[in-house]
C-alpha cells in the first residue's frame, strides 16, 4: 500500500509537476533503452568488428570522457538563455543522429579499419562534446520538477523500472545478435538493433517537447567564473571530490573486462545478457533496502558504504576463466544487490550541496570534474594494460591475464577511495552541523 501511495504522489494526479514527472520518466526509459542498444557490450563488440585493438578501446573511453569534461564550459552557451528547451531538445536530436545514424553507416562505406576506427573515434568525440554542452541544462530543466523530499523514492522507482525494461530489452536484442552471428552476419543484427535505438531516440525528443520548462535567470558569467566560482563553494566541493574518487576508481577497468570475455573466453552477448537480467529481481528486492538506509542515514554515508561491499566483485570477477566461469555469475549477483543503493546515490549526487544560484555552472563544474578523474582512471588501466601485455599470473591454480589484473588494481585503488570518501563524508557532516 505504502508503495501504491508513493506511486500517486510522483505520477498519479494531474497536478504539472506530476505531468512533467511522468514525461521525463518515458523520456529517459527511451533514451536508456536506445543507448543501451548501441553501447556497452554491444558498443564493444561493434568495435571488435573493426578489429579495433586493446589499446583503441581504451582510447574511445578516454576520447568520451575528454569531450565530457567540456561541461564546465556549459554555461558559457546555456547562461545566454533564460528560456533552453528548444536548444536542448536540438542538441540531443544531434547527438542522436550522430551516435544512432552517423556511427552505424561508417562500417558500410568506409573501407579500410584503420579509416573506420578514425572516423568512429572523431564522431564519438564530437557527440560527447555536444552532449556535455547540453547536460547540465537538462539537469536544472528536469530537476524541478522533482522535489527533494521525494527524490530518493522518484530514482529508486526510475532505476527499478529503467532496469527491467533495458534488461529485458537487450537481452531480446542479442538473441537477434548471436543468431546473425551464427551465420556470419554479426554486424547486420548490430545495425538492426541501431535501427530500434533510432525509434526510441524519436520518442526521447517526444516526449522532451512535453516536459515543461520554468524559466532561469539570466546570468553574465565569464570564462573566469566557470572555473574559479566553484572553489568558493566550499560544501559543494565536497561532493565533487566525494564523486570524484569513485569516478577515477570505477573507471579503471574501462571496457577492457569485457573484450577479456567476448574475445578471449569467447563469450556470448546472450550470456552476458541473461546474467545482466538477474539483476532485476535482485533490485527488486534491494532497492528498498538502499532507499531506507538514504533515508536513515546519508547520502555520504551510504555512498561509502556501499562502495566498501563493491569491491569484493571485483576480486571475484578477476578469477573467471574459462574454467571457472561459475565465478561470474555468482559475483555479478553480489554486484547487482549493492549497485541499485551506488545508482540512486549517484542520480542525486550532482544535487547535494549544490549553491542555490549558478546551478547550471555547478553542474557543469561537478561533470568536468567527474569525467577528468574518470579519464584519469581509465588512463591508468589502459597503461597497465600496455605494459602487462602478455604478463601471466598463477595463483591457487588459476592463470591471471593483465584484463583480469587490471580488476585487482581497481580494487586496491577503491578501497583507497573509500577510506578518502569516508573521511571527506565524516567532514561534510561536521561542516553541516557547524552551519546549523
Amino acid at each position: 500500500m505504502g508503495w501504491q501511495i508513493s506511486l500517486s504522489e510522483l505520477f498519479g494526479n494531474q497536478e504539472e509537476f506530476s505531468r512533467n514527472r511522468r514525461n521525463l520518466l518515458l523520456s529517459n526509459y527511451c533514451n536508456g533503452v536506445a543507448g543501451s542498444l548501441i553501447g556497452g557490450n554491444l558498443f564493444t563488440g561493434f568495435l571488435l568488428l573493426m578489429n579495433a585493438g586493446d589499446s583503441y578501446v581504451g582510447l574511445i573511453t578516454m576520447i568520451a570522457m575528454f569531450g565530457n569534461m567540456l561541461q564546465v564550459f556549459s554555461p558559457l552557451l546555456l547562461e545566454r538563455f533564460n528560456k533552453r528547451k528548444k536548444v536542448l531538445i536540438i542538441g540531443r536530436g544531434v547527438v542522436h543522429f550522430l551516435n544512432i545514424v552517423l556511427i552505424s553507416i561508417i562500417p558500410l562505406f568506409a573501407s579500410a579499419d584503420a579509416l573506420k576506427l578514425s572516423m568512429t573515434l572523431v564522431t564519438v568525440l564530437i557527440l560527447n562534446i555536444i552532449n556535455a554542452m547540453m547536460a547540465p541544462g537538462y539537469q536544472v530543466w528536469h530537476i524541478k520538477s522533482i522535489p527533494d523530499d521525494m527524490r530518493s523514492r522518484y530514482f529508486s522507482f526510475y532505476h527499478l523500472t529503467n532496469s527491467i525494461i533495458v534488461y529485458t530489452v537487450i537481452l531480446i536484442g542479442s538473441l537477434l545478435v548471436d543468431d546473425f552471428k551464427k551465420g556470419g552476419n554479426e554486424l547486420t543484427g548490430l545495425l538492426i538493433l541501431r535501427g530500434f535505438a533510432l525509434m526510441l531516440a524519436v520518442l526521447d525528443l517526444s516526449f522532451l517537447t512535453r516536459i515543461r520548462e520554468y524559466p532561469v535567470p539570466r546570468t553574465n558569467i565569464q570564462v573566469r567564473d566557470v572555473i574559479l566560482s566553484p572553489f568558493k563553494e566550499k560544501k559543494y566541493l565536497l561532493t565533487v571530490i566525494i564523486a570524484c574518487m569513485w569516478s577515477f576508481a570505477a573507471n579503471i577497468p574501462g571496457s577492457f573486462y569485457t573484450v577479456y570475455l567476448l574475445r578471449e573466453l569467447n563469450l556470448t552477448y546472450t550470456f552476458l545478457n541473461v546474467v545482466n537480467m538477474l539483476s532485476v529481481p535482485v533490485m527488486i528486492i534491494f532497492m528498498p533496502v538502499w532507499r531506507k538506509r538514504v533515508d536513515r542515514t546519508s547520502w555520504f554515508r551510504a555512498l561509502y558504504f556501499c562502495i566498501s561491499l563493491y569491491i569484493a566483485h571485483y576480486i571475484g570477477l578477476a578469477m573467471v576463466t574459462d574454467k571457472t566461469l561459475w565465478l561470474y555469475p555468482l559475483f555479478m549477483l553480489y554486484a547487482f544487490a549493492i549497485s541499485p543503493g551506488i545508482n540512486m546515490i549517484f542520480a542525486n549526487l550532482p544535487y547535494v550541496n549544490i549553491p542555490g544560484e549558478n546551478q547550471t555552472n555547478m553542474l557543469g563544474f561537478y561533470a568536468a570534474m567527474y569525467n577528468f578523474a574518470g579519464l584519469l582512471g581509465i588512463s591508468l588501466g589502459r597503461q597497465f594494460i600496455t605494459m602487462t601485455n602478455g604478463v601471466k599470473v598463477h595463483f591457487a591454480g588459476i592463470t591471471l591475464g593483465n584484463k583480469q589484473l587490471v580488476l585487482i588494481l581497481t580494487a586496491a585503488f577503491m578501497l583507497l577511495s573509500v577510506l578518502i570518501i569516508f573521511y571527506l563524508a565524516r567532514k561534510a557532516a561536521a561542516s553541516q552541523k557547524e552551519t546549523a
